[in-house]
């Protein structure tokens, strides 16, 4: 059985630290890892209440697809690399990030 790649992802200021397979948007990396993450969409990629400032590992960053470069830009934000969806965010090494509103879902 082969073995899934992981890179770290550290989440400032809750001081999350997320483990996202390979392939996998960091939206949905806390979801499965039973973190809320602040969105309005679901991860559509269009309500752009995810995104994230990044902090350190920009280098380790998928690129800037054309609907997350959209919702970058309805933001006033530069599309520098630095302020990113987490709908659209695929990481290949660690990375840390801002995001205040991050925590874990409440048990029912």
């Amino acid at each position: 059985m082969d073995e899934q790649v992981t890179q770290r992802v550290a989440v400032r200021p809750s001081g999350v630290e997320l483990e996202v397979l390979d392939g996998e948007d960091l939206f949905t990396a806390a979801g499965r890892l039973g973190y809320r993450w602040p969105t309005v969409c679901g991860g559509k990629g269009t309500c752009r209440t995810c995104f994230v400032q990044v902090e350190e590992g920009a280098e380790n960053c998928s690129p800037v697809d054309p609907l997350e470069r959209e919702g970058i830009e309805a933001l006033r934000r530069p599309v520098d690399g630095l302020t990113r969806l987490a709908c659209r965010l695929r990481v290949e090494g660690p990375v840390t990030v801002t995001k205040r509103g991050v925590r874990r879902r409440v048990q029912e």
